[in-house]
């Protein structure tokens, strides 16, 4: 796993969280949608960036850099909770 990449991530994940807020949250009031579908617009806007900035936090994919760089774009599309609980799991990185 690239540690760099996942952070670029979680970095991404949260400005994108904040400023979907900012912009999308006060049109969702206004116009009085399901704030349920709100999620999968923050997922559509998510991965295209991720896609954008083209990171990679799963290498380990070797056969194909689309799959390590589709997990990264979705997990920038859900948020930072889903990437926080994802390091939570992780083993604690051995030093040599």
């Amino acid at each position: 796993m690239d540690y760099g990449a996942l952070a670029a991530a979680v970095v991404a994940a949260v400005i994108l969280e904040k400023l979907f807020e900012a912009v999308f949250g006060p049109l969702w009031k206004h116009f009085g949608w399901d704030t349920f579908y709100k999620l999968y617009a923050a997922m559509v806007v998510g991965t295209a960036i991720g896609f954008a900035t083209g990171l990679n936090a799963f290498p380990l994919f070797t056969a194909s850099a689309w799959v390590g760089r589709t997990i990264t774009a979705l997990f920038i599309g859900v948020g930072p909770s889903v990437i926080y609980d994802l390091l939570d799991k992780l083993p604690p990185k051995q030093d040599k």
